[in-house]
């Protein structure tokens, strides 16, 4: 059976949306059911089920939070079907749990907006460095090497924009107080 182009595109809307928060539903049903093996598998069915029931989500609404609806169903279906083993939470206790693994996970994504913002402001030399660092399979080490400066010299300069990022950082989500 062939998919037409409003499949389709339906199709990789999906796709695109559900990469985009595969790591932090995971994240979700993994506090909520304290075990890996456990949470890919309650993941994968809640995927399922998101790809079944795509067409009641409403496009240009918040995705992660219809995610994360779906998968605490299926995390709470997991649960009650090994609530025979004494070591499994109450209901109430993933409820709290499932609660607050949203807000850290709001939490985080407004640290990873802020921190974007933060480094997007950054002078041209530190931003060339912080990305010469933090390139897949690079290290301060070889990045000091290939900028003719010593590790040591590029270890501070790291520690000195971090600790710049973080106060920056703290200071857009007010976190601290701002003095004079």
């Amino acid at each position: 059976m062939e998919m037409d182009n409003s499949d389709s595109t339906r199709h990789e809307e999906f796709v695109s949306l559900f990469v985009r928060h595969e790591a932090a539903v995971f994240s979700f049903v993994l506090s909520m059911v304290q075990n890996t093996a456990d949470a890919e598998d309650v993941v994968q069915r809640a995927s399922i089920t998101m790809w079944r029931c795509f067409d009641q989500y409403q496009s240009g609404t918040n995705f992660r939070n219809w995610s994360f609806q779906v998968a605490k169903n299926a995390a709470l279906n997991h649960l009650t079907k090994v609530s025979r083993d004494r070591h499994v939470f109450g209901e109430k206790l993933v409820a709290l749990l499932a609660e607050q693994a949203e807000e850290r996970a709001e939490n985080l994504n407004a640290r990873r907006r802020a921190l974007d913002s933060c480094v997007e402001k950054l002078p041209a030399n530190d931003h060339e460095m912080l990305a010469g660092c933090y390139a897949e399979g690079a290290t301060i080490r070889s990045f000091a090497e290939k900028s003719g400066d010593t590790a040591n010299k590029i270890y501070k300069r790291v520690s000195r924009v971090r600790r710049q990022l973080q106060k920056r950082i703290e200071r857009q989500l007010g976190m601290v107080e701002v003095t004079g």
